[in-house]
């Protein structure tokens, strides 16, 4: 295979995942470190990730262990990982994440190489875009907001009537 054609079949994934809050604290970077060994081991490579953190669970997750009986979690680690790899080795990436002893849920989807995630700086980047602008002496576009009165049952029925209109 040529190396133009190898590089065609290359996509870019991202996978988050919950590790168990069993696993001891300490231990937690040893799991990320398997996880993304499982990921490199089907020749991808790895663009960014996070590491595990702990956080509280939307809703209860159960997990069924080696006795076939079930734990119950609400916390857990989340981390993720994003990597580049052929459409070959993907399915291989998430069956082996799936089965993996301590993790809990996957999710893995595609997405672009760039680095979309901006998080708790999200604040910090609008307010240095605002800056720059003030820095040049632009001005930035105000939004206007306008005062409007509520309609009335009427006026919504005649609105609807309007965008709805039978067509002979």
């Amino acid at each position: 295979m040529s190396e133009s054609t190898h590089a065609d079949n290359m996509s870019v994934y991202e996978i988050g995942y919950l590790i168990v809050s069993s696993v001891p604290e300490e231990k937690i970077p040893t799991e990320a470190e398997a996880i993304n060994k499982i990921i490199t081991g089907s020749k991808a490579v790895i663009i960014a990730d996070e590491a595990p953190h702990r956080m509280k669970l939307a809703y209860e997750m159960r997990k069924k262990n080696v006795s076939g009986t079930y734990e119950k979690y609400n916390e857990a680690y989340f981390g993720w990982t994003k990597f580049e790899v052929g459409s070959d080795g993907v399915e291989a990436i998430k069956k082996a994440i799936e089965i993996h002893p301590t993790v809990l849920r996957m999710l893995l989807v595609s997405t672009v190489r760039e680095n979309t995630y901006l998080g708790k700086r999200a604040p910090a980047i609008a307010a240095e875009i605002s800056l720059k602008k003030d820095d040049d002496k632009a001005e930035a576009p105000v939004a206007v907001k306008k005062e409007v009165a509520p309609a009335s049952i009427e006026e919504m029925d005649k609105s609807i009537d309007e965008m709805v209109k039978e067509v002979n």
